[in-house]
C-alpha cells in the first residue's frame, strides 16, 4: 500500500486499540511534524555539549 492512503489500513493501529490515554497521547505527540522539528533541533544542540555553562548552568 502506498504511503498515501496507509492511514486506512486498521492493521496499523490495532495495536493502538489496548494502550491507554497517556499511550495515544504519545503516539499522537510522536507523529506531528512540529514536534519531531523540535526534538530533532534540542538533541542537536544538547548531545556532547561540554560546557553546560552555556545555558546558565553553573556548577560546584
Amino acid at each position: 500500500m502506498s504511503q498515501i492512503g496507509a492511514w486506512r489500513d486498521w492493521r496499523l493501529y490495532a495495536r493502538l486499540m489496548g494502550i491507554d490515554r497517556a499511550g495515544l497521547m504519545w503516539e499522537w505527540l510522536r507523529r506531528d511534524s512540529g514536534y519531531i522539528a523540535w526534538h530533532a533541533g534540542a538533541r542537536a544542540s544538547t548531545h556532547g555539549a561540554a560546557d553546560p555553562g552555556q545555558w546558565g548552568l553553573h556548577f560546584r
